[in-house]
């Protein structure tokens, strides 16, 4: 891999960088669970990890009006909740009135188990319903499905300091049985090391496991069933501020691990899709007020492949460098959140690929109006590579609305929209995906909430016969402690 020194100096400096990469190796429209932060990591959606937008994870709902959240952190996909730059205890907030509803809406959630100095909050979920396109493909066929999610939290109860573990996992299964089993895991370590002078430096490990979509252009021809992808991320984060000078320094390594496919006996390689995205960025931002600080910041990375030449014949090692300015607001329980525009950059080692510029676009806003309401918004800018020899990759733009609303203090409905774009450069052709659904959860009592949800999905594919729609729906028992 080249990531030579002086990108890390350029990075720490702010100064013009050498060209670098930003991109996840996917080819799906799943989350990739790569680096991006919860609200541990002050990262806007699509720096550093590049993860696509998930409005699903509850970390990202607006916290109950008398407590923060205790969540750890497609639409449908996973969601993490970002931090705004300022200091939490000096945002200015808006005393409300509640109803008898609100002041005791705490008394359905899960209180853990105390080990030691941490608390455990461990889950299962069993839902049962029906998809009208289980393969997720222009020739799939409607099928019954089984869906189980175990989940355990682990978070320390310390004054100081903060270790926290969080790992989920996801099996569908479908009784249509041409329709493979679709497992995801989800594994996420974080620590928060508080520094004198109001400094933090945060870490991050992170694994996850997916699998390839059979509609995408870069799924290997002829595989039976659809391979697997391993993604190993570790992470840090260094902030403070010096006077009213809020800054960030941040480093992410991520490796992308392809699995072969298979086409009866024969095996399909894909050993050439693995690779390696090295990123660092530096943040720059101003407390105009305490709830108010704008910001400037420079990400630069550093793509290699470990099969240097792919299988097509290129070599498709990148550099990229992104751009960005934006605000972070905090001022809960009403609203916080970040926002940035920006321009990037990619340049490819070989010269039959030509560098491409885009517009980012990047957000994670979370609005309150009232303390049974929330909107959650979520968007996220990002290249990834592909396969395709026509193509040095394409850029992504992935963008999610949330609405959630307590009908009473244990009945919570929610809708949700989300769109994504993929375009990929030099083929001139795109793959869209519009969400729509809305969900119930009804809280029995702490240790079992109902929970029921509708979704429909439209995808546009970028290959002619590949569109298709998908409409699921599924109720199901949620456990926990």
């Amino acid at each position: 891999m080249r990531f030579p020194a002086r990108l890390l100096l350029s990075a720490a400096l702010l100064s013009a960088p050498a060209p670098t990469t930003v991109a996840v190796a996917q080819d799906y429209a799943a989350p990739v669970g790569t680096f991006a932060g919860d609200e541990d990591f002050d990262v806007l959606r699509g720096s550093d990890g590049q993860e696509t937008v998930d409005l699903s994870d509850p970390a990202l709902a607006a916290p109950p009006a008398e407590e923060a959240p205790m969540q750890l952190g497609r639409a449908e996909r996973n969601q993490r909740l970002l931090s705004t730059i300022g200091e939490e205890d000096e945002v200015p907030t808006r005393p409300r009135s509640m109803t008898a509803d609100a002041r005791d809406s705490s008394s359905y959630d899960p209180l853990g188990l105390r080990v030691g100095s941490f608390i455990l909050l461990p889950s299962i979920e069993l839902r049962g319903g029906y998809t009208t396109n289980a393969a997720q493909a222009s020739t799939g066929g409607p099928s019954a499905v089984w869906t189980l999610v175990p989940d355990l939290i682990v978070r320390s109860d310390w004054s100081r300091h903060e270790l926290g573990l969080s790992l989920h996992g996801t099996y569908d299964y479908f009784s249509d049985t041409s329709v493979s089993p679709r497992p995801t895991v989800n594994a996420d370590a974080t620590a928060r090391i508080d520094l004198p002078r109001d400094w933090t430096l945060r870490l991050r490990g992170n694994y996850n496991y997916d699998t390839q979509s059979i509609s995408s252009i870069d799924y290997p021809a002829g595989v039976d069933e659809p391979p697997g992808i391993n993604t190993y991320t570790g992470g840090a984060t260094l902030d403070g501020s010096i006077g009213r000078t809020a800054l960030q320094l941040r480093g992410n390594l991520a490796y992308s691990q392809y699995n072969d496919g298979h086409a009866g006996n024969v095996v399909v390689p894909q050993g050439d899709r693995d690779n390696t995205l090295t990123s660092v960025a530096a943040r720059v931002g101003y407390e105009v007020t305490p709830a108010f600080t704008p910001f400037v910041e420079a990400e630069l990375s550093d793509r290699s492949f470990r099969q240097k030449i792919d299988n097509n014949g290129f070599n498709r090692a990148s550099q990229g460098v992104t751009l960005r300015g934006g605000i972070a607001y905090s001022a809960d329980p009403v609203l916080r959140g970040e926002l940035a525009l920006g321009w990037h950059n990619e340049r490819y080692d070989d010269p039959v690929f030509s560098s491409f510029n885009a517009m980012t676009v990047d957000a994670s806003v979370v609005w309150a109006p009232t303390p049974l309401t929330s909107f959650t918004l979520r968007a996220a800018t990002f290249v990834n590579p592909t396969t395709d020899p026509n193509s040095a990759g394409s850029i992504v733009y992935d963008a999610g609305l949330k609405a959630e609303h307590a009908l009473r203090r244990n009945l919570t409905l929610e809708g949700d929209l989300g769109w994504r774009r993929e375009f990929y450069e030099g083929i001139d052709v795109a793959d869209v995906t519009y969400e729509a659904g809305f969900g119930l959860t009804w809280k029995l009592n702490r240790s079992a909430w109902v929970v029921g949800r509708f979704s429909q999905e439209y995808y546009d594919s970028a290959q002619p016969g590949g569109d298709y729609p998908t409409t699921t729906v599924s109720i199901g028992l949620k456990l926990q402690r």
